[in-house]
C-alpha cells in the first residue's frame, strides 16, 4: 500500500498545529507561547511490537490486527525508504547469528527499497515502549533536533506516549524532539539519523571547529557528560550507596547536572541526576542539600513526564523522607538552643 499525499493534521489541542515546512515536509508549530514543562500531547499507540526484535513477521502480525482505517493511517506516515544501497555496508560479518542476519537484511531491503513498506515505516517512526516499541500516529509528526525543545516518554500508567516542552517555546517556533541519545557525538548522531533517511542541520550539528559556535560548545558539553557518565554509571542505581561513600561522587553528579542544563536537556535524565544527588546527600546526612536537590528532581520530573508517571510517587515519597529528616535536624538544633538558654 503506497503512502498517501494527504496533509497530516494534529489532534485537537491548544498548543501546536502541523504545517508544511520548506525542505522538511511537515512540522509541529507552536500556535501560542508555551511554558517549559507543559504536556502538549498524549498519544495512544497505533501499532505495537511488544518485544525488541522487530522482525518482518512481528510487524506483519501487529499490522494484521488493525482496522482498515488504522492501516490507512499507518501508511500515511513518513517512510525512510529509497536510500542508496551504496550508503550502507555491503556485507554482514560471518559471525553474526542467523536471526540477527535476517533482521539486518530485512531492514536493509526496506530502507533501500523503492516503495514504503511495513518495515520502512516502522523503523522510521517507532518509539520505545516497555520491552518493545510502538508507532504513535501523532507523536511521530514531531521533527528531530539534536538540541530539541521537547521530550517524549512512554507513560505506562495512562497507556499513552507523552510529549512535554523542555524550554519556553515562542508562538511560531517549531516544536522538536530528539531521535537519538544526547550524549552521542556529532559523528555517531549522524550515523544513527541515516536510518531515518535525513541529515540533521540543527545548531548542535553546525561547525564544531568554530570555537564561538553553539556546535563547539555543545560538543564540549556532550563529551564531558559522556566522561562523567562513564565515571558514575556503575555507582548509581542499586549501588548508589557505594558511590555516596566517595568524596567526589556528588560533585561529579552536580557537574553533570550543570552540563545537561547548559545543553537544554530538562528531561528524565536530568531529573534522575538530581534525584541521585538527593539520595547521596541523605546518605551523608546533608539533609539541607538533599531537600534542595530532591525538590529540583521533582520539579524537572513533573515537567518532563508528569505527576501521573509510574515512579513519580515513589520519588516524591523519598524526597518527603529527606524533608522529614531535615525537619528533625532543625528541631533538634532549636531544642539544643532552647536548652542552652534555660541553663544560662
Amino acid at each position: 500500500m503506497p503512502s498517501t499525499d494527504t496533509a497530516p493534521v494534529a489532534p485537537k489541542n491548544a498548543y501546536y498545529e502541523i504545517r508544511a515546512l520548506p525542505g522538511k515536509g511537515y512540522g509541529c508549530i507552536a500556535i501560542q507561547n508555551i511554558s517549559r514543562g507543559t504536556r502538549i500531547l498524549t498519544d495512544a499507540p497505533l501499532l505495537i511490537v511488544p518485544m525488541a526484535d522487530y522482525m518482518k513477521t512481528d510487524i506483519e502480525l501487529a499490522f494484521s490486527s488493525l482496522a482498515s482505517a488504522q492501516k490507512a493511517l499507518y501508511f500515511s506516515l513518513h517512510s525512510g525508504h529509497g536510500q542508496p544501497a551504496s550508503a550502507w555496508p555491503s556485507q554482514i560479518h560471518p559471525s553474526v547469528p542467523a536471526r540477527e542476519r535476517q533482521r539486518i537484511e530485512e531492514q536493509h531491503a526496506a530502507r533501500t527499497g523503492k516503495e514504503a513498506t511495513l518495515i520502512s515505516i516502522f523503523q522510521t517512526n517507532c518509539m520505545e515502549m516497555g520491552a518493545g516499541a510502538a508507532v504513535f500516529p501523532y507523536a511521530v509528526r514531531f521533527n528531530h533536533s539534536c538540541n530539541p525543545n521537547a521530550c517524549f516518554s512512554w507513560n505506562a500508567a495512562i497507556g499513552k506516549e507523552t510529549i512535554h516542552t523542555m524550554r519556553d517555546i515562542k508562538e511560531g517556533e517549531e516544536v522538536t524532539i530528539s531521535y537519538v541519545d544526547m550524549e552521542h557525538d556529532k559523528r555517531l548522531r549522524a550515523w544513527e539519523l541515516r536510518h531515518y533517511g535525513f541529515v540533521c542541520d540543527c545548531p548542535a550539528c553546525g561547525d564544531e571547529d568554530d570555537e564561538k559556535s553553539f556546535a563547539f560548545e555543545s560538543a564540549e558539553r556532550r563529551l564531558q557528560v559522556q566522561e562523567l557518565d562513564r565515571e558514575t554509571r556503575l555507582l548509581r542505581g542499586f549501588k548508589l550507596t557505594e558511590g555516596a561513600k566517595q568524596p567526589a561522587f556528588a560533585n561529579k553528579l552536580l557537574k553533570m547536572a550543570v552540563l545537561l542544563q547548559g545543553e537544554g536537556c530538562w528531561d528524565a535524565r536530568l531529573a534522575g541526576v538530581f534525584f541521585d544527588i538527593a539520595l547521596v546527600c541523605e546518605y551523608n546526612g546533608d539533609y539541607k542539600m538533599g531537600v534542595l536537590a530532591g525538590e529540583k528532581a521533582l520539579q524537572i520530573k513533573r515537567g518532563c513526564q508528569g505527576i501521573d508517571f509510574p515512579n513519580f510517587k515513589r520519588h516524591a515519597e523519598a524526597v518527603e523522607r529527606i524533608k522529614a529528616s531535615r525537619r528533625r535536624e532543625m528541631g533538634e538544633a532549636h531544642g539544643w538552643k532552647a536548652l542552652d538558654c534555660s541553663s544560662s
